[in-house]
């Protein structure tokens, strides 16, 4: 049985509506151990005869046999197989990849040997029989006609292939080097099938087992010189499991991809460019449109510290301090909060550029510090920002040390610490000490509702002194450095009539007068307001939260008020330097939280409990309302309606999505184009490696490391870029902060343009055969 047998082979090529004969009729068999020249002139069919035999073009008419098997049904992946185990090519035209060195060229033909090392020994060998020993590192853009011709034999060489084809192997060299490659030829293929086209039989004469001649697109004669010796029937190819392909496969192409990435540096640079400004545009474009999904987040009904829940009474009434502390521990909560006034309160903060911030109050927990120390007196807090307010509150020394007074109403605490954060999603909080939260508490609910009560005072004696001064609830401010229950009034008149009264008593006591008198009243008073009711819903703060809790009790609606007196009169009126230039009345922080307590006493309904964990908290909860609370967890969001703020985050996510996907389709346009002229780039080198035998998922394997690997750089510039934008004061606060998710899905989206752009060209690549591809290559 034959090697190979074409039986009435005709090929035909049909170029721009013309049909032209590449051979017709043609009718041969060969067999291991010849020594084949095909002669005949130039445009006579020669090379077409050799590309049809090689299944690098295909056949239109009659039927090529090897060893016996028709392959007129063969498909692109048959003739891969057909490669990979019966040819090896030696092209006229050296078809060497220029840019691998002459090693990595002759390793290519040895990605079978799965051992490296076995692999590089193996092709150094083949190198030393050639005379390239010298030449291993040389790219082979690098070499001379002969050289690269003798790198393609090594090559040929390396597959141990039992058909090597050479077309016109010497056609562009001179005489000694043509002879010393038809030696070699001869020497290596004494027990396989070589068939060499060449214009020149007199070079082969010496050689050539048998001469064919083509003419005019047909075998015009074929005569044999001399008969090969028989040869041993051919052996059988070991069984290779799917998963041992399948590992190889990937192995191989991870290699060749790699190899391919290093040996095209200025292509490799274009590339890894275009991904890099391809995913820093997705990055900034993603960044800047988070600002419109802030807008569209639900609003927390109350301060989401983990594991709070809020509550009051279903029936109404104000919750004492004996009842939270069962509660506490009836339920198993960590602490509770009594008067959580503050707690959710937000307050506007500015950086020096006017960039914008909400701002908590929080007490305690562990969150660090990066300048400064953590609060431990009363009038002591740290503030947990942004790093945009880097500049303002330092970086190695605290800068500021006063709390700005819009915040609550008051510069009497002092800035101890700064901790800043890198995600600008977060709140930013003022963090105080316990002692210090309840301070702050009693101050701001004083001031923020100053019209509800008021502080009195009244100067008489028996001098005729008589003056009285009443001062709301803005004028209020704790003063840390004051006595314990004490207050001190700065304002003309009063200390006029403050002075008077100290003038007269001195008088009074010089001139031994026993009968004068003096009168000092401080008198605090209120106006209580119970919470108000609608429905089943909770109205607090002048805001209503619709929520799923126990319904209220019958007759809900506005609360009762009614009035209370408290006398201080026993405090001390002292002097101490002021440092406002208008009326305060300055209190001991023990006085400022017992006019809290008094007025809370009778008015504060609402109150905390803390568990380890919102998952908790919300089993909890629902054991509350058993027991007859209105009891929210803080993670609860409120359904505004559709509310102006709704409406335009709602415009602004729509137009922000538009915005995104727009540059996703022109990035995704762009990075196409762009990786498409690049995998063009590299259609001949395909085109190499498919005529080499190397199967069709080894060289897509080895395109698609190849274009992975240019997507390295691109997420580390991701990465780089984050880290400086959320690392940088002025920056931070320019973009959204993206979290893991996000990045994720950038570094898909990436991933997913290039997948598809190397699939969708390889896929028009490799429908193609081999020669039709490098005709394509070469244009």
């Amino acid at each position: 049985m034959s090697l190979i047998t074409l039986k009435d082979i005709g090929k035909i090529y049909v170029s721009e509506n013309n049909i032209v004969v590449g051979i017709r009729g043609v009718n041969l068999s060969f067999d291991k151990g010849e020594f084949v020249a095909v002669t005949g002139k130039s445009g006579s069919g020669k090379s077409t005869l050799l590309n049809v035999i090689s299944g690098m073009d295909s056949y239109e008419e009659g039927e090529l046999y090897v060893e016996g098997e028709p392959t007129s049904h063969y498909l692109q992946s048959d003739w891969e197989d057909y490669r990979q185990k019966h040819i090896s090519f030696i092209f006229q035209d050296y078809n060497i990849i220029e840019s691998f060195s002459v090693l990595q060229n002759v390793e290519l033909a040895l990605m079978h040997i799965e051992d490296r090392k076995a692999r590089r020994r193996r092709a150094l060998e083949l190198l030393q029989r050639v005379g390239l020993s010298s030449h291993v590192r040389h790219k082979g853009s690098a070499l001379s006609g002969g050289q690269k011709q003798r790198t393609v034999i090594a090559r040929a060489l390396a597959k141990d292939s039992p058909i090597i084809l050479a077309d016109e192997p010497t056609g562009n060299l001179d005489s000694q080097t043509s002879k010393e490659i038809i030696e070699l030829l001869k020497e290596v293929a004494k027990d396989k099938l070589l068939i060499v086209v060449t214009h020149s039989f007199g070079q082969l004469e010496d050689y050539a087992t048998r001469n064919i001649r083509i003419y005019d697109r047909a075998v015009e004669f074929d005569h044999v010189i001399s008969r090969p010796a028989p040869s041993a029937a051919p052996k059988s190819e070991p069984y290779e499991s799917s998963h041992r392909k399948a590992h190889m496969v990937i192995k191989n192409g991870l290699e060749l991809g790699a190899i391919k990435f290093r040996t095209m540096p200025k292509l490799s640079v274009f590339m890894c460019l275009l991904m890099i400004i391809s995913s820093l545009g997705v990055y900034l474009v993603t960044a800047l449109c988070g600002e419109a999904l802030e807008l569209m987040r639900k609003p927390y009904m109350f301060t989401p510290v983990e594991g709070r829940v809020v509550l009051v009474k279903s029936a109404g009434g104000v919750i004492t301090e004996a009842e939270l502390e069962k509660l506490k521990n009836d339920l198993g909560a960590q602490s509770y909060l009594h008067y959580d006034y503050l707690l959710d309160m937000t307050f506007g903060f500015w950086t020096e550029r006017h960039d914008w911030y909400s701002i908590e109050c929080v007490f305690g927990g562990d969150f660090g510090v990066d300048v400064g120390k953590k609060p431990e007196a009363a009038d002591e807090v740290l503030l947990y920002l942004p790093i945009t307010f880097q500049p303002e509150y330092g970086k190695s020394e605290l800068k500021n040390k006063l709390l700005p007074e819009h915040i609550i109403f008051s510069d009497s605490f002092k800035v101890v610490g700064v901790k800043y954060y890198y995600d600008n999603n977060l709140s930013p909080k003022i963090v105080f000490t316990e002692e210090g939260f309840k301070v702050a508490t009693a101050m701001y609910y004083l001031n923020a509702n100053y019209s509800d009560f008021s502080l009195a005072f009244s100067l008489s004696d028996s001098y005729g002194l008589n003056k009285s001064f009443t001062y709301n609830g803005s004028y209020l401010i704790p003063s840390f450095t004051l006595p314990e229950n004490s207050f001190s009034v700065y304002q003309k008149e009063y200390t006029e009539a403050k002075n008077t009264l100290k003038m007269n008593q001195e008088k009074a006591q010089a001139d031994g007068d026993k009968d004068y008198t003096s009168i000092k009243t401080v008198t605090f008073s209120g106006t209580v307001r119970d919470f108000q009711y609608y429905g089943g819903g909770y109205y607090y703060g002048g805001r209503y939260y619709d929520i799923d809790v126990t319904p209220m009790p019958p007759g809900g609606g506005y609360g009762t008020e009614s009035k209370f007196i408290k006398d201080i009169s026993g405090a001390v009126d002292i002097d101490a330097p002021s440092a406002y230039l208008w009326t305060r009345v300055l209190l001991s922080p023990d006085l400022m939280t017992g006019l809290m307590d008094e007025y809370f006493a009778e008015s504060y309904q609402q109150a905390s409990l803390f568990f380890g964990s919102f998952s908790q908290a919300h089993k909890k909860a629902t054991q509350l309302r058993e027991m007859g609370y209105v009891a929210v967890v803080a993670d609860t969001t409120m359904d505004n309606g559709m509310s102006g703020e709704l409406i335009l985050g709602t415009i602004l996510l729509l137009g922000s999505v538009v915005l995104w996907v727009v540059v996703i389709i022109f990035l995704a346009f762009f990075v196409s184009l762009c990786s498409s002229r690049a995998i063009m780039a590299m259609k001949g080198d395909l085109a190499v490696m498919r005529s080499m035998g190397i199967t069709v998922s080894v060289v897509k394997a080895a395109l698609y490391a190849q274009m992975l690997i240019n997507l390295i750089p691109a997420y580390i510039a991701i990465g780089i870029a984050a880290a400086i934008i959320y690392t940088n004061p002025y920056l931070n606060g320019t973009f959204t902060f993206l979290y893991a998710w996000q990045y994720a899905l950038i570094a898909l989206g990436l991933l997913i343009i290039i997948l598809r752009v190397t699939r969708r060209q390889t896929g028009r690549i490799f429908e193609q055969s081999v020669k039709k591809t490098m005709r394509g290559a070469a244009e």
